[in-house]
């Protein structure tokens, strides 16, 4: 069994995402609470197939995925009961400090070799940050703080994604950041489509850019175990 998920993963993730994204253009509320959470446990299963949680950061990066799982399950009962939005944006919340604490664990305490125009990448995220507030500002409601509270934290762990630069292997580097930006494009898909504009196909985008990001970091989270075992 581990040799054939170590084999097909690949298919097998890609087969999941699939007919989540069905479910979402068809709106099955059946298929969705079956294999929403597939995406996060399917995740799950290969990193410890691949003995991606034996270094000593990895319990916390285990633990993103697990308040992920459990913010998935809480979204999709959000239409019934805004109260499952609230518990699911508290659930990816803690997941992304539990992401920027296993960056923070699993990085080296001094850069090996410095990223140019470091200051310049933070700087744009701060901007990026600050203009995505803006435009949410007047529709969010009593939501305002929550929502601003995620998104700081949702900046931060792409900084402190950057920030791994130089520090861990490149490998783990660069599957970690497209894994971040690709969170910061989900959320920021969802907020958007929820409080501004809709957004066309919005539910099939903003599953697309989630499932990657949830594999990118996973990936990188490998990278990290397998290559150094930090």
């Amino acid at each position: 069994m581990q040799s054939f998920l170590k084999k097909n993963f690949n298919i097998l993730f890609a087969a999941i995402v699939m007919v989540v994204l069905y479910a979402s253009a068809t709106e099955c509320f059946i298929l969705d609470i079956i294999f929403k959470p597939l995406i996060v446990i399917s995740l799950l299963c290969y990193l410890f197939t691949n003995n991606g949680q034996r270094g000593k950061a990895a319990p916390l990066a285990i633990g993103g995925l697990l308040l992920s799982l459990l913010g998935d399950v809480l979204l999709v009962f959000q239409g019934q009961q805004s109260l499952f939005f609230i518990g699911g944006l508290i659930s990816f919340l803690i997941a992304h400090l539990l992401y920027i604490f296993y960056y923070l664990r699993s990085s080296n305490a001094i850069a090996t070799k410095t990223l140019k125009n470091k200051s310049i990448y933070f700087l744009l995220m701060v901007l990026y940050g600050i203009v995505f507030c803006f435009l949410l500002n007047d529709k969010l409601g009593a939501l305002k703080v929550p929502v601003f509270i995620y998104t700081s934290v949702l900046i931060s762990m792409n900084i402190f994604a950057l920030n791994r630069y130089g520090k861990v292997n490149n490998e783990s580097f660069k599957l970690i950041m497209i894994g971040a930006l690709f969170f910061a494009s989900s959320d920021s898909l969802l907020a958007l489509n929820k409080f501004l504009i809709p957004i066309p196909l919005a539910g099939i985008w903003i599953m697309v850019t989630y499932a990657a990001a949830q594999y990118f970091i996973t990936k990188g989270v490998l990278s990290l175990s397998l290559n150094e075992l930090i």
